[in-house]
C-alpha cells in the first residue's frame, strides 16, 4: 500500500535546490493500484531539474475530479511514476540568438544600496562561439553556436524580502560564471519510509548519489546560460524484507538497468536541460517545455535578494500547488520558501531555508500529499565566487489516520549537495569586496 510513495523520491532524486529528477503528473493511479505496481516494481523517470512549483496551479479542476474517483488519498510521490515525454522543442529563441524572435528580455540589472561599486558583480561580456566552450565528459567542447536547444521565456519569481532587525554590515550576494565554466557537484539522497494500514506494515529505503554539472555556455550582461547534466548516479533500493534493486552507471554490464532505474539510465551523459539565470539565481528562460514539481528541494538554484542584506535579514517565495481531494474537486494550497541569513564567516554566508505552508491542513489525506513538500535546512553560498558550496535539507514528518483509522505514514529523508570541482578556461579575476558600505 502507497508503495509507489515509498520508493520513488529515493530514486528520483539526482539533483538539487532543487532539482529533482522525476516527472510528476496529478493524473497517477490510486493507492490502491501502487500496492499493485509495487509488486511488478514501479518505473522511475529521469525529469527535468529544479524548478517552479507554482506550475501545478496549471491543472485544471475537471483533471483532478477525472482521477480522484477512489476516496484514498494519493501521494505526491505516487503522482511522479509517469513515464518521461521527451520536451518539445520550442521555436522560441536558440542559445545562440541566430532566430529572430527573443525569448527573454535582459532582466534589469540589480540595484543595489550600498553604493559600492566594487560589491556589484562582474560578468564578462559573451565571447565568441570558437571561446565559449563547456567541457563534456568525452572531453569534446560544444559551442553556443553548436547548442540546439531553444529557450522558453519564465517570468522570474517575486522576492519578498525583509532587512535585519538589527542593522549592521550588508553583504550583496550575486552568482559569478564564465564561459566555459564547468560546475560539479556529489548530490547523495537517504531516505527511510514506512505505511501501516489496518496493523499492516509496509518499509522501505532507497539511496541515491548522483553527480551533475553546469556547463557554462554564454554570459551575456547579467544572464548566464549553462547546460544541466546527470555525468553519473547510484541507485538502490529496498522494500520490505525483498532484495535490494541496484543500478550504477560506472559499472559496464551488458543487462539492461532494473525497470526502476530505467529512464535514470537513460538520461545519465546527457543534456537534461539548458537553462538561463540571471545574477540572482532567478531562472529566465529554459529548454524544458514544463517545468518540473518542486518536491521540497527547491529551484536548481538559490534566489538570491535585490539589495545588499545584513545578518538577520529575510526573504521567501510564494509558490502554490493544487491536489485533489476525497470528494473529487481539487484544492489550492499555498506554501513560501523562507530564507534566513543566519552569519557570514570567511567570505562564506550561511542561509536556514525552510519550507512552510501558508494554508490550513486540516484532514490527514491532504496532509500526506504534502509531506514532501516541506524541508528544512541550510545552504552555504560563497561571496567571493558567486556559487553555492552546499545544501543540506531533512524531512522528518508523520501523518496520523490519513487512510482512516489505525493508519499512520511515516517520512524522513536527508538531502546533501555540495561542490566537488569548479573547471575553468579563464583567469580567475581578483576578488570583489562583497561587503556593502
Amino acid at each position: 500500500m502507497f508503495a509507489r510513495f515509498l520508493l520513488t523520491l529515493g530514486c528520483l532524486i539526482a539533483t538539487l535546490f532543487a532539482e529533482p529528477l522525476c516527472a510528476q503528473d496529478s493524473g497517477s493511479d490510486t493507492a490502491k493500484d501502487t500496492a499493485k505496481d509495487a509488486e511488478a516494481g514501479s518505473t522511475l523517470v529521469l525529469g527535468n531539474p529544479g524548478g517552479n512549483s507554482a506550475d501545478a496551479t496549471s491543472k485544471s479542476d475537471a483533471s483532478a475530479e477525472k482521477n480522484a474517483e477512489n476516496a484514498k488519498p494519493r501521494s505526491l510521490l505516487d503522482e511522479s511514476s509517469k513515464k518521461l515525454i521527451e520536451p518539445k522543442r520550442l521555436p522560441v529563441k536558440s542559445v545562440s540568438g541566430t532566430t529572430s524572435e527573443k525569448a527573454t528580455p535582459t532582466p534589469a540589472k540589480p540595484k543595489s544600496q550600498a553604493g559600492n561599486a566594487s560589491a556589484q558583480p562582474k560578468i564578462s561580456n559573451p565571447p565568441s562561439a570558437k571561446n565559449s566552450a563547456a567541457t563534456t565528459s568525452s572531453d569534446t567542447q560544444p559551442t553556443v553556436a553548436e547548442s540546439k536547444a531553444t529557450l522558453r521565456p519564465i517570468e522570474p519569481k517575486k522576492l519578498i524580502e525583509k532587512p535585519s532587525p538589527d542593522g549592521g554590515e550588508a553583504f550583496l550576494m550575486r552568482y559569478k560564471f564564465e564561459p566555459g565554466m564547468v560546475v560539479r557537484s556529489e548530490v547523495t539522497y537517504l531516505s527511510k519510509n514506512g505505511t501501516r494500514i489496518d496493523s499492516v506494515q509496509q518499509d522501505a529505503t532507497s539511496r541515491t548519489v548522483s553527480m551533475k554539472s553546469w556547463r557554462v555556455l554564454d554570459t551575456e550582461e547579467d544572464t548566464v546560460t549553462f547546460e544541466y547534466r546527470i555525468d553519473e548516479i547510484d541507485m538502490s533500493q529496498q522494500v520490505g524484507s525483498g532484495n535490494e534493486v541496484r543500478y550504477s552507471s560506472k559499472e559496464a554490464s551488458d543487462e539492461p538497468p532494473p525497470i526502476q532505474f530505467a529512464g535514470a539510465a537513460d538520461n545519465v551523459g546527457k543534456v537534461v536541460s539548458t537553462i538561463s539565470i540571471d545574477a540572482r539565481g532567478m531562472v529566465v528562460a529554459r529548454s524544458d517545455t514544463q517545468n518540473p514539481p518542486h518536491l521540497g528541494m527547491g529551484d536548481v538554484t538559490l534566489p538570491l535578494p535585490e539589495n545588499p542584506v545584513a545578518v538577520g535579514a529575510t526573504w521567501e517565495i510564494p509558490r502554490e500547488m493544487r491536489i485533489p481531494r476525497k470528494d473529487g474537486s481539487s484544492r489550492l494550497l499555498k506554501f513560501r520558501e523562507l530564507f534566513k541569513l543566519e552569519k557570514v564567516s570567511a567570505g562564506i554566508a550561511t542561509i536556514s531555508v525552510r519550507s512552510e505552508p501558508l494554508s490550513t491542513i486540516s484532514d490527514p489525506s491532504e496532509e500526506a500529499q504534502v509531506l514532501q513538500q516541506l524541508s528544512n535546512g541550510t545552504i552555504r553560498f560563497d561571496l567571493d565566487a558567486g556559487r553555492m558550496v552546499s545544501k543540506d535539507l531533512a524531512w522528518d514528518h508523520e501523518v496520523v489516520a490519513f487512510s482512516g483509522p489505525g493508519s499512520v505514514l511515516e517520512y524522513s529523508a536527508r538531502l546533501d549537495d555540495h561542490l566537488v570541482t569548479v573547471d575553468t578556461d579563464t583567469r580567475t579575476a581578483t576578488r570583489p569586496n562583497n561587503a556593502a558600505r
